[in-house]
């Protein structure tokens, strides 16, 4: 009886708000045999907008529409426009696109080329609802709760839909309850009216032209004055672009399809297996597009930094580090930027790999901190000796507080595991200086925690080597640290609070959105 009920179900579908089990037969047939959730979704009808409703995708984070319904996490209900103060904004995909994906729009910023008017990068082009005429409008009032140009052209929020569905309603008429958002087309046709807007002056011609033609038809586009051309062109700034999702249902051959009968009703169910072929033993298996239009792909292997090989099938020789740190009570709230980089004794003392953090004892205390080091050479060279060199830096005001050595003394492993922990200096230590390295440009420090009194030389800017005696060019920001060049040729930057990546190019969106929210010393 329970392996009849068993091979029963697999024609029902079970419904995930009740322990309820309905036909498959009635899955989408437009009535809801479920129960509707307090979103209005229906697990056995799902639509497109009901299955982005409860799935979340990369795409949709932060780009201005809740899509993903409210999701209770600890406490308060998340969605996928939360917590977005973290996320960069103001990005390669989001830049110039026609639409605010930053709260303050600064990704559409001096974006309008053709227009007579350029502002700064710090201001939005406006139309004054004095003069009716372009303008420069700050940044800082964009999306701040008050009208400042004609059309809330600055207030995107007032007119913009939650959902993934377009909308060109996008320019607002102040005092009008009825319809408050409409189109700048509708306007100069006179389908709406807006009581304090001259439409006279936003939608007249200069020249001679039918009236049959509204400013925003394509037959005006040579006619339109600055002001008309820019509010025409914003007709799909409340419209949210498709969403660019890697797809691959044009991939040849990849998928079984089991096929069911139900000899009494004389009706199947397909049902569809991803048969994942097992060849990336230790990594993920992806599918490379070689040309879209001619369908050509091929297959690879994401190998993690321990493997190697066309199927992940080689150990990489590596160090496999785990670090803990103490700090005395003066250092217990500083943030730290810690360096921990695997270096050789070669003369050129080359970086075969590197790992950066930002840390903060207080959060990071009970933790224990794992990474991997790869050389730079496969395999690495039997007669050099390595040594894993760490660096301490005050991440807000770049004080150098000291740095660590571990001596590889069993270089012929190839996996080296080695587990240590170091004490951060007080801030009243000194970094002990010397002299017995004849560090060219640089100086020469000695090592914390060194019973052997083991010293280094620290090298200036643009300089490397044993000797600080290998000139070479530095692509950090002038206002970050270069303390470095890896093994690739590639400077080793530490970034100040306000920016971020590889060269300290990108600015921080938190840290330099309002200069009170920096946090010093105690928090």
């Amino acid at each position: 009886m329970k392996l009849l009920l068993q091979l029963n179900l697999k024609y029902f579908f079970k419904c995930t708000k009740k322990n309820k089990y309905i036909s498959s037969k009635l899955i989408e047939d437009g009535r809801c045999q479920c129960e509707v959730d307090e979103y209005g979704l229906c697990d056995d009808e799902i639509s497109d907008l009901d299955y982005i409703r409860k799935h979340i995708t990369f795409p949709t984070i932060c780009d201005g529409f809740t899509e993903l319904a409210p999701i209770n996490i600890n406490g308060p209900n998340e969605t996928d426009e939360a917590e977005c103060q973290y996320w960069q904004c103001n990005n390669t995909y989001t830049r110039c696109d026609g639409f605010w994906n930053c709260f303050n729009g600064a990704d559409e910023v001096d974006c309008h080329s053709s227009l007579l008017l350029k502002c700064s990068s710090h201001h939005h082009i406006c139309v004054s609802p004095q003069t009716y005429q372009l303008t420069c409008l700050p940044i800082e009032k964009a999306n701040d709760g008050k009208i400042d140009c004609v059309g809330a052209t600055d207030e995107p929020k007032l007119c913009r839909s939650d959902n993934h569905e377009s909308s060109y309603n996008n320019f607002y008429c102040k005092n009008n309850t009825s319809r408050p958002c409409t189109t700048f087309h509708d306007v100069c046709a006179h389908k709406i009216q807006c009581m304090h807007e001259n439409t006279n002056l936003l939608c007249s011609f200069i020249g001679n032209r039918s009236k049959y033609y509204i400013v925003c038809d394509d037959e005006c586009e040579l006619f339109r004055t600055d002001v008309q051309k820019y509010l025409c062109d914003r007709l799909d700034d409340s419209k949210k672009g498709r969403i660019a999702n890697f797809s691959i249902n044009r991939s040849k051959q990849s998928d079984k399809q089991l096929t069911i009968l139900d000899k009494n009703r004389k009706s199947s169910i397909i049902l569809t297996t991803r048969q994942y072929e097992q060849r990336c033993h230790r990594g993920l298996p992806l599918r490379v597009w070689l040309n879209v239009d001619q369908n050509l792909t091929t297959k690879t292997c994401l190998c993690p930094p321990s493997f190697y090989g066309d199927m992940c099938q080689y150990q990489n020789q590596r160090v496999s580090l785990t670090l803990n740190f103490q700090a005395n009570s003066d250092s217990q709230r500083t943030l730290f930027a810690l360096i921990i980089l695997l270096i050789d004794d070669s003369n050129q003392r080359i970086i075969h790999s590197y790992q950066q953090l930002t840390y903060l004892y207080i959060q990071y205390c009970q933790i224990k901190l794992n990474f991997y080091l790869l050389y730079s050479t496969r395999p690495k060279h039997s007669t050099k000796h390595y040594s894993i060199h760490i660096d301490i830096y005050e991440k807000i005001s770049f004080i150098y507080r000291g740095s660590f050595l571990i001596p590889l003394i069993f270089h012929f492993l190839p996996v080296y595991r080695i587990a240590v922990q170091f004490n951060i200096s007080r801030t009243s230590d000194t970094i002990k200086i010397c002299s017995d390295q004849q560090c060219i440009h640089g100086r020469c420090v000695k090592y914390l925690d060194n019973s052997k009194d083991i010293s280094f030389c620290q090298c200036n800017r643009e300089w490397s080597g044993k000797y600080c005696t290998i000139s070479h060019i530095c692509t950090c920001s002038s206002d970050s640290l270069c303390i470095g060049v890896s093994a690739n040729n590639r400077s080793i930057c530490i970034c100040p609070l306000h920016k971020w990546g590889s060269q300290c190019l990108l600015d921080n969106s938190i840290c330099n959105s309002d200069q009170n929210t920096t946090c010093y010393n105690n928090g």
